[in-house]
């Protein structure tokens, strides 16, 4: 498979993905892309979805199992980091 496309952007900022790349990669229609900005004109467009919002949640439910909270959590950070500086000074 070539590694590069061109694509016309139309009205909306609409493109349209060659069927070569749609079948490779298992693209549906109705399915939701990534967009990767890596700065300089350059984009990735992925079909997986980010697993951000996924980890941040299981993590979230982790720690408030554990009877931690954020205000917690934060509170510890600035002891450690108090600590961190006297041994500095």
């Amino acid at each position: 498979m070539n590694s590069a496309f061109r694509v016309q952007v139309v009205r909306r900022g609409v493109i349209t993905l060659p069927r070569q790349v749609r079948v490779a990669n298992n693209i549906q229609e109705g399915d939701t892309l990534t967009l990767i900005d890596l700065g300089g004109g350059v984009f990735v467009l992925s079909p997986f979805r980010s697993q951000v919002d996924e980890v941040a949640n299981r993590l979230a439910r982790q720690w408030q199992e554990a009877g931690e909270s954020l205000e917690s959590m934060l509170k510890t950070l600035r002891e450690v980091r108090d600590e961190y500086d006297a041994q500095g000074s």
